[in-house]
């Protein structure tokens, strides 16, 4: 395997071929979060990284014709007594194999000898937008904005599948959340909290060098989505919903979901719902080969989530009549997944242009309009397959929506189910090359158990959050 320095030079000489011109690319800067002294977390910007490999806050980086230049901050007197001692820029550039290192302060210099002709990509941090903005001369602003086309679209063709440095990157970091994962069932106590658990998954992670890949959700509220809080007691017969991921030293995120009962023992309703979502994840997760269609992938969820429900009776009619309407929605309500890669949505910056094809569009169905993606699967492009159920109220109780779906969702019923929360089982997932192992896809979580019977055996089994973190 070629040295990452290597693959970085290779990767930037790409962009330039395919951009077709000058590229003035800059990082994320530091921001404070109150005092200057103190700042928030910093995390470089994705393509800065990958093109790069730098990781230095206000970084610039100018590539001509595929040769790079680094820009960067000199050492300053005193750097030594607060930072230890701090190499010089050449150094520092040589060591990400970039041979071309200036001072942060001739940028501008450099910049203008491209007038005219530079292309610039936007990043999260404004002030460092607004900066490559000035020295480009075109209209940039994150993310409405992201930079000229030539430019976003050769980024988007070289990120959107994986080299072997990145997938054992990613292995890496799915690897890192199992154990998590893994700790965190075995810690699963009635009586304790969402909020131990949560910090039991950072301080895992964080020994072993990483740092979460998004805010973690760890709650027995599943049914709300995103749900950023941990303030709940866990009791008998609560479903916990762990969606947890790890971030490797190199920028790579992983992003796995995992649904247990509280107490290690899923009741009757409980284990209907979850076999469920359970058919659905490993029939889509067989999907996963090259050539196809990922919307096609989302709508087999949907299809087997909708059979199940109308046997349960929270559902009734054809079942593609349920889909294509979009009632199974009420239930499962998102997208089956996304891409993935150095962000946990990868290239979502730039809009729906990475992850729709040409022609394509998002679907106007319940649900499904907020799928993420709509591509034909290629050789290591890493998905996620996450399909769930959710008892959402603000969706039951919505007149509307009971209006609309009068003849196909037994809204009584549903009633009955009302507090089961929600459950989702999410996998990261390498579509392999038809000639490596036949094409079968590669799970990158298949160790994080998911079957009801490993859940059962492994839930409670360790000591708990409080035992595990307390001196």
């Amino acid at each position: 395997m070629e040295s990452i320095t290597t693959v970085r030079s290779e990767r930037r000489r790409a962009l330039c071929e395919r951009a077709g011109a000058p590229i003035l690319l800059g990082n994320n800067g530091t921001r404070a979060r109150n005092l200057p002294i103190n700042s928030l977390p910093f995390r470089s910007d994705s393509s800065f990284l990958y093109f790069t490999g730098c990781t230095e806050p206000g970084a610039f980086a100018l590539l001509v014709d595929g040769t790079c230049t680094l820009f960067l901050t000199p050492p300053e007197p005193g750097d030594e007594l607060w930072h230890g001692e701090v190499p010089s820029i050449h150094a520092r550039a040589e060591a990400l194999g970039i041979a071309h290192a200036r001072p942060l302060g001739e940028v501008m210099e450099a910049a203008e000898a491209h007038s005219g002709r530079l292309l610039s990509l936007a990043v999260p941090d404004p002030t460092i937008t607004a900066r490559l903005a000035q020295l480009s001369g075109r209209r940039l602003a994150y993310p409405d904005t992201p930079g000229p086309r030539p430019l976003v679209d050769a980024v988007i063709a070289l990120r959107r599948t994986r080299d072997e440095h990145e997938l054992v990157e990613m292995r890496h970091a799915a690897s890192l959340a199992a154990d998590g994962h893994r700790t965190l069932m075995r810690a699963t106590r009635v009586g304790g909290t969402e909020r131990g658990l949560a910090a039991l998954f950072e301080a895992m992670i964080a020994a072993r060098g990483a740092v979460p890949s998004y805010h973690p959700i760890v709650t027995v509220r599943g049914e709300v989505l995103h749900n950023p809080d941990y303030p709940n007691l866990l009791r008998s017969g609560d479903l916990l919903l762990v969606d947890a991921g790890a971030e490797s030293a190199g920028g790579y995120a992983s992003d796995i979901t995992r649904t247990w009962p509280v107490n290690g023992v899923f009741d009757s309703r409980q284990r209907d719902l979850y076999s469920l979502v359970l058919a659905a994840n490993e029939a889509c997760i067989r999907m996963c080969r090259p050539g196809q269609r990922y919307r096609d992938i989302h709508f087999e969820a949907a299809r087997i989530l909708a059979e199940g429900l109308r046997a349960l009776g929270l559902l009734r009619g054809a079942v593609e009549d349920l889909v294509e309407s979009g009632a199974v929605g009420l239930f499962f309500p998102h997208g089956v997944g996304h891409l993935l890669g150095l962000d946990v949505h990868d290239l979502e910056n730039f809009g729906d242009r990475p992850s729709y094809a040409a022609g394509r569009s998002r679907p106007e169905q319940f649900g499904a309009r907020y799928l993420r993606m709509d591509l034909d699967l290629e050789p290591n492009m890493v998905v996620t397959i996450e399909p769930g159920l959710y008892l959402v109220p603000a969706i039951l109780h919505d007149r509307e929506l009971r209006t609309r779906f009068a003849d196909a969702v037994s809204f009584g019923e549903a009633e009955r189910w009302l507090g089961m929360g929600g459950i989702r089982i999410e996998d990261d997932v390498r579509v392999r090359p038809e000639h490596d192992a036949g094409g079968e896809p590669e799970v990158f979580s298949g160790d994080v158990p998911k079957t009801v019977e490993a859940l059962e055996g492994l839930i409670g089994s360790g000591p708990s959050a409080e035992e595990r973190l307390s001196a």
